[in-house]
């Protein structure tokens, strides 16, 4: 019988084959261009995800001294200051100083050194004299620790002198 045949081609799986032996191509599924994402519908979604990275890039930057003003603990800012001096940063090292010191404050100058990491030793806050607050730190491969006098000011925590401890 010609449907027991048939039944027989797809137990066996001899799909794609005609009565006559001939095999039929079949296609694997619809090209890229039919499902709606040809060259231009894939360089507008890289276009566009290119925008929102930018756009997340310049937003962080823009609220960064919204951070620094109101989220940024003391010793954030010290990080922040100490990673500026490690790049070499001074527009960056100049933006965290009180207003009226002149030049850069150099975390280097209360160990005697001229090379050295700087890195926050004590997190918390000590008070000081002023309405400073001291911060301990440490340089590597240094001994004793210094301090850093930091105040308020109306931009946020804003480092102001480094003194041996």
């Amino acid at each position: 019988m010609i449907g027991d045949d048939h039944q027989d081609d797809e137990a066996s799986g001899n799909r794609g084959q005609a009565d006559g032996g001939d095999e039929v191509v079949s296609t694997a599924g619809p090209s890229l261009a039919s499902r709606g994402c040809g060259l231009i519908g894939c360089v507008l979604v890289l276009a566009l995800l290119g925008g929102l990275g930018a756009g997340a890039f310049v937003l962080g930057n823009a609220l960064e001294p919204l951070a620094d003003r109101y989220l940024w603990a003391p010793h954030d800012v010290l990080r922040e200051y100490f990673a500026a001096y490690e790049r070499g940063d001074t527009d960056r090292q100049r933006r965290f100083q009180c207003a009226g010191v002149a030049g850069l404050l150099d975390p280097l100058v209360p160990f005697g050194a001229r090379l050295g990491s700087p890195f926050v030793d004590d997190e918390f806050p000590y008070p000081r004299a002023g309405g400073r607050i001291a911060i301990y730190y440490r340089v590597e491969q240094r001994g004793g620790r210094a301090q850093v006098l930091i105040e308020r000011e109306d931009e946020g925590w804003r480092v102001c002198e480094f003194v041996r401890s």
